[in-house]
């Protein structure tokens, strides 16, 4: 009779299955929370957000680095340096460092403002920005410390 049936379309996408808790399993949760990698958000996600919460006229009022400053906190994250970006990045006059979480090594992203200083713009680090990023990990480590 099995090989009668036919499978039904599924409508919707697939939701997990619902974790049915044994004695053995509650027993060993702990262990499977310490292994068991943290849900994140994706970068991508956090850069938006980052990029939402800056704003045009603070950077012209307050400057480039109260204005990511600003931005970061909102977000939950924290403002480490910006730097004037010296040909790392076309069009761009200044680049910030932003780390959004501390989690798993962290996660950074950049801030550039443009060179006629108009738009703004959150990125993730390439290979041109890749040391900063290397940089922002040694600057969080040594803050750790302190």
């Amino acid at each position: 009779m099995a090989a009668d049936t036919q499978p039904m379309p599924m409508q919707g996408l697939p939701r997990p299955a619902p974790e049915h808790r044994t004695a053995q399993a509650h027993s060993s949760s702990r262990l499977q929370k310490e292994h068991t990698p943290a849900r994140t958000t994706p970068l991508a996600l956090e850069l938006v957000e980052l990029e939402l919460a800056l704003d045009l006229s603070d950077i012209a009022d307050r400057g480039f680095s109260d204005a990511v400053r600003d931005a970061a906190r909102e977000i939950g994250g924290e403002y480490l340096f910006d730097l004037p970006a010296s040909g790392l990045v076309e069009d761009a006059q200044r680049i910030a460092v932003v780390c959004l979480s501390r989690d798993q090594g962290g996660r950074f992203g950049l801030v550039l403002l443009s060179s006629n200083g108009d738009r703004v713009e959150a990125v993730e680090a390439d290979e041109s920005t890749l040391g900063l990023v290397q940089f922002a990990r040694a600057f969080v480590s040594v803050l750790e410390k302190l």
